[in-house]
């Protein structure tokens, strides 16, 4: 056997993950997996590659290295692309980026590195508690009046609530943005702790999404989101799953005897951590290919669970639930 690879001092190890991360242009590397057009000096933007979407939220800055998804709250370096879009490990991300071996981490840094990865996690799940907790009841409220917009006249379920909420908060900084009116969707784990929120931002009027001048997306998320869902309905032994809240509230008007969840987007409906007492999930996709992939997914994910999977669509002539309540064709 060779003799024990050589374990680097803290400084020596972030100074190689630091060279790594700045060998190559990001949009480089993630222009492989999604378009990208110009928006600034060094900003691009492009449709997401973590999840499926209609309108661009996925911005990248080249200056500073790092991308962030509006839509789904995904974000990160190019490291960070790697290891989760291309299923690459840490070290295996980090040598492809350098082109050179990784050095051996030490167990006193491995271990500084999982407190802070878990200091980070408590203080975004204690943002999106403390935006959850400033939020009022939703009855008479402009999140009332947005459900309204979307063609939903049963009330709005205690999990649904409206505040003044940023569209941008920098922990590390500090730094926080202007307040806009939103809708505030809880986002509850096994246990039915919040451990995050899906605001959808409003206009004025709260008649319609906000919209932004640099074409950012109207729905953001906070906290952690990964297992979540929105509880639409109580805990059940049989519930029907939706990928999004205005579907949810869609279903849950049509459905009124039934309990309806709603996951945080297409991509994490697969991802619902169910509690014990749910036997059977009824899937209600999206009728695109992106939709119809999901519910294959999460099909598959609730059956690996011992759960008994189902799954349904709207009509041909309808994307979504909510399009099929309101007429409007795709």
């Amino acid at each position: 056997m060779g003799s024990p690879a050589k374990l680097l001092p803290e400084s020596e190890f972030r100074d190689f993950v630091e060279r790594a991360r700045d060998r190559h242009l990001l949009s480089h590397i993630v222009g492989r997996h999604t378009e990208l057009k110009k928006r600034g000096a060094r900003e691009l933007v492009g449709l997401c590659p973590f999840h499926s979407e209609r309108t661009p939220s996925f911005e990248v800055n080249d200056g500073k290295g790092t991308y962030h998804c509006h839509g789904c709250g995904k974000g990160g370096d190019a490291i960070t692309f790697l290891v989760e879009q291309e299923g690459m490990r840490f070290r295996e991300a980090v040598e492809v980026l350098l082109g050179e071996e990784f050095p051996v981490i030490s167990e006193e840094e491995r271990a500084q590195r999982k407190a802070e990865d878990e200091a980070m996690l408590r203080a975004r799940v204690d943002l999106a508690r403390e935006m959850w907790s400033r939020s009022v009841p939703a009855p008479g409220t402009l999140a009332e009046v947005y459900a309204r917009s979307r063609g939903i006249t049963a009330p709005l379920p205690a999990t649904i609530r409206f505040g003044g909420i940023p569209r941008y908060i920098n922990l590390q900084t500090g730094e926080v943005g202007r307040e806009y009116p939103a809708v505030v969707c809880a986002l509850q784990d096994a246990a039915g702790a919040v451990t995050g929120v899906q605001n959808i931002y409003l206009r004025a009027d709260g008649a319609g999404k906000y919209e932004s001048p640099r074409g950012g997306k109207a729905k953001l998320t906070f906290g952690s989101i990964v297992g979540s869902a929105m509880r639409l309905g109580p805990v059940a032994s049989h519930i029907v799953a939706v990928e999004g809240p205005e579907d949810g509230w869609t279903l849950m008007q049509r459905l009124p005897d039934k309990s309806v969840w709603a996951a945080c987007g297409t991509a994490l409906l697969s991802r619902i951590d169910w509690p014990a007492e749910v036997q059977s999930v009824c899937f209600a996709g999206d009728n695109n290919a992106a939709g119809r992939k999901a519910v294959e997914e999460a099909r598959d994910a609730a059956l690996a669970r011992g759960l008994r999977p189902g799954s349904a669509f709207p009509p041909e002539a309808y994307k979504d639930w909510n399009d099929e309540l309101r007429g409007v064709a795709a």
